[in-house]
């Protein structure tokens, strides 16, 4: 329904001014004799001079049937010094085309209205001492409820000396168009540079501090060039309801109380909005679809040594940035800067639904020591990052927070329902300097996605894939990145990723999600730069900051298809990070990874806490290279199984190897599978598990593995009485074998041929004795009993709830056991 609303207002913007629009400017300013004292026009060489008018204490009141400035020439409101604010309507049927310049005298504020439509060509000037305000309203409203109405021109014979409190607009107001060359802005020398505003300037520009305001229907700029230096550009497309006007220290700002509807807002053609300067510069834009493309760029970048204002963009239904401009110079963007000791203004963005796309993005900067800006959008339906720019891969649909000094990068909030990043849509907060990074938060009450199609990962081209992260190219420390979501898909050549190449800290990432698949990578490091990243951004080959932490918090973990869930360390700091994962259930397949690993430094921690750990051709590990020891991992699950060449590792090189220790109520280890706590050069580490365990002969350590209750909450004992069904396994070696893939809850059969064992089995292992008083029957789940044994039985035990993580398991009667019972085992190696 969104497309094909946003389809109509295409084609209806384009007949609309189709029909407006006039390629030579022909009609003249013609007054009409609505007012006491009417307007007087005289034709000064190319100039036409507005004299007479209706003035009230400070007020200028003009009435016009047709209101056009030809190309080439002036219009000159040749008002008395005194006068604060000038209002010119027309009341005639024609649209304004303004194609020339348009002066007033002193200070005075001008408003312009015509409910028929306004037009600026490419040529349109603006020469005022005030704010500017260009409007398809039908009146204007002052505060002692006088309005002066275009629709409704009746002579008044006592006008008002009270100040304008507001613009009431129609259903049927025109549409404001401004033309222009595309011309406003100068490419960036490097990209430690800031953008720069083109030497020549066109376009409509007021006076620094002043405000510039376009206030229509359907407002349509192409190629146009709007600057007011430290002051304040609004935009806004209305359909029906009253612009609030509220007077500040030198301009004005605008309020939407009264409000009821909204239309369309589209900038094309590298479109320019600019209220950069030494003073407190800020762009408001206020419609229902509001789109940039073509290279479109909304800036304000604060010079001076105040805070700045920011850019605020509310679209109540859609807001698209899309494409760069023809030349592959620009981008659509949204962009807050610092260039001195003030701080960047924020960017605040509020809509149902927002998209970037083909390289388009929405950024802060510092280029200084103050702090850059804040990004906060509020996408109450979905966000889309979509792809890159068609002719240069490495331009990603992006939403920054930067700093290349000493200044801190600004935070950003993203808060919505779904956020889709797909084939390089990027969210990142980065330091290029010695400044801090911002902070990365995101909000997705249903879902968060990061996807690479299939056809981009097979094609030959360089792309950037999706990303999140918070990064540190220098000596400021990386910021945190933190998801809070429902569901969250880090896809194929994905990643979420807080790291550093160099001095400065990597942040931690915290993922706090109901459901969780990671297919490419999770994790926190510090990262050997490649060649060209060490010229481009003159890092050292080798990072001296410290990987942060990775902790997530969620019901359900799968990592699958090589997926890793890592914190590395590549550098020279002993800080190794840690990693901490708590989730009812946690499954990894086919060489997936839980790892913290270590060039040099100590090994990183893992903490893990489940009811279900399932490794599957997949490891866990903490290891440590060159002199460093091995990691600790610390495992309390309720269940834990590795198959298919699964291991759980703390080894280490030439250091100690770390410490391993597992509270279980079952682990259940395939042939082919290990645990172990080594040092190639160094000492050995320990292992350490609780609970119930089978047969750890490939467990390597050096210190005794203890067999005993666990320290968690454990099952019930079966009850005991005659008439049972009972199998005793009472033995050194393995149990009765039980292999490969278990599911969730382990089922035993006799006849299976499966093994249940700690890896590989010795060569020679004592026979089992094994008892069978009655008829086996098939066992369908397993219980602790009060000696802290497994006993396998026939009926299932109630579930844990699926809300919590770590319930407790009811007792229920069984009708038959089969019990293992191992002795303490002691592994040397």
């Amino acid at each position: 329904m969104k497309q094909r609303a946003t389809q109509f207002w295409s084609i209806e913007g384009s007949i609309l001014f189709f029909l407006l629009g006039s390629p030579s400017v022909t009609a003249q300013v013609l007054p009409d004799k609505t007012l006491p004292v009417t307007s007087i026009v005289t034709l000064q060489d190319n100039t036409r001079v507005i004299d007479g008018g209706t003035i009230k204490n400070s007020n200028l009141f003009h009435s016009f049937e047709q209101f056009s400035i030809p190309t080439g020439s002036t219009v000159l409101f040749n008002n008395a010094q005194n006068i604060q604010n000038i209002f010119g309507r027309v009341t005639g049927s024609s649209v304004s085309n303004i194609d020339g310049l348009l002066k007033a005298n002193g200070i005075a504020n001008l408003f312009l209205i015509n409910p028929n439509g306004i037009i600026f060509g490419k040529n349109a000037r603006l020469d005022i001492g005030g704010s500017f305000f260009a409007s398809t309203a039908s009146a204007v409203k002052f505060a002692d409820e006088f309005e002066f109405s275009a629709t409704n021109p009746q002579a008044t014979p006592l006008l008002t000396v009270s100040a304008p409190v507001g613009l009431q607009l129609g259903s049927n107001s025109g549409a404001i168009r401004v033309q222009g060359t595309g011309q406003g802005l100068t490419a960036p020398s490097t990209l430690r540079s800031p953008i720069i505003r083109a030497s020549t300037l066109t376009g409509l520009s007021v006076q620094s501090g002043k405000t510039l305001g376009l206030l229509g229907g359907n407002v349509t700029l192409e190629g146009a060039t709007l600057t007011a230096e430290g002051g304040r550009i609004e935009l806004s497309s209305v359909d029906s309801g009253m612009i609030s006007l509220i007077p500040i220290v030198q301009g004005w700002t605008l309020g939407y109380e009264q409000v009821s509807s909204y239309k369309d807002i589209h900038l094309s053609q590298q479109t320019y909005l600019d209220t950069s300067g030494n003073n407190s510069g800020s762009i408001a834009i206020q419609g229902k679809l509001i789109s940039l493309s073509d290279g479109s760029i909304i800036l304000v970048q604060n010079q001076g040594s105040q805070p700045s204002g920011g850019i605020s963009v509310n679209a109540s239904e859609l807001l698209k940035l899309s494409g760069i401009s023809p030349d592959g110079r620009f981008p659509s963007i949204l962009r807050t800067e610092s260039t001195a000791s003030g701080s960047a203004g924020d960017i605040d963005i509020s809509t149902k639904w927002m998209v970037i796309q083909q390289g388009a993005g929405i950024s802060s900067r510092s280029y200084s020591s103050a702090k850059g800006g804040s990004i906060n959008i509020n996408a109450s339906d979905s966000i889309e990052l979509l792809g890159f720019s068609p002719s240069n891969p490495f331009l990603t649909s992006n939403i920054t927070t930067s700093t290349l000094t000493s200044g801190k990068a600004g935070d950003i909030t993203v808060s919505t329902g779904r956020l889709i990043a797909e084939d390089g849509g990027v969210i990142i907060s980065l330091t290029r300097g010695i400044g801090a990074g911002g902070s990365v938060t995101l909000n997705a009450t249903n879902s968060v996605q990061l996807l690479n199609s299939v056809e981009l990962i097979n094609s030959d081209r360089e792309y950037v894939p999706s990303y999140l992260a918070a990064s540190t190219f220098s000596a400021g420390d990386a910021g945190n990145l933190i998801i809070n979501t429902s569901k969250m898909v880090v896809g194929d050549m994905a990643t979420v990723n807080t790291s550093t190449i160099g001095s400065g800290s990597a942040g931690s990432v915290t993922i706090n999600a109901f459901d969780l698949e990671i297919r490419n990578r999770v994790s926190s490091s510090a990262i050997i730069p490649d060649s060209d990243t060490q010229k481009v951004f003159g890092v050292p080959s080798v990072p001296s900051g410290s990987p942060g932490e990775v902790n997530i918090n969620t019901g359900s973990l799968r990592i699958t298809d090589g997926g890793q869930v890592s914190v590395s360390n590549e550098g020279t700091s002993t800080d190794a990070g840690r990693l901490t994962i708590n989730a009812r259930s946690i499954t990894l397949n086919n060489k997936s990874s839980i790892t913290t690993a270590t060039a040099s430094g100590e090994g990183g921690n893992i903490d893990i806490n489940s009811q279900n750990l399932q490794l599957h051709n997949s490891t866990i590990s903490a290891t440590a290279e060159g002199n460093g020891n091995g990691g600790n991992i610390d495992i309390n699950t309720q269940l834990l199984t590795g198959s298919e060449n699964s291991s759980i590792k703390a080894d280490a090189f030439k250091g100690r190897g770390g410490n391993i220790r597992i509270n279980t109520q079952g682990l259940f280890f395939s042939r082919n599978s290990r645990i172990t706590a080594s040092s190639q050069l160094g000492v050995n580490g320990t292992v350490d598990i609780n609970g119930f365990y089978a047969n750890p002969t490939d467990i390597k350590a050096t210190s005794e593995i203890v067999k005993e209750p666990p320290k968690m909450a454990s099952g019930c004992a079966a009850q005991s009485g005659t008439g049972r069904d009972i199998l005793t396994v009472a033995s050194n070696g393995p149990p009765p074998n039980f292999d490969e893939h278990l599911d969730s809850q382990p089922i035993w059969q006799k006849d299976s041929g499966y093994s249940v064992e700690s890896i590989e089995l010795p060569a020679k292992s004592q026979p089992s004795t094994i008892k069978e008083t009655t008829k086996i029957v098939e066992a369908q789940g397993w219980v602790i009993n009060s000696r802290g044994n497994v006993e396998f039985v026939a009926t299932i035990p109630n579930q844990p709830t699926p809300d919590s993580f770590f319930s407790t398991i009811s007792c229920t009667s069984v009708d038959s056991v089969a019990k293992f019972s191992h002795p303490s085992n002691t592994v040397k190696r």
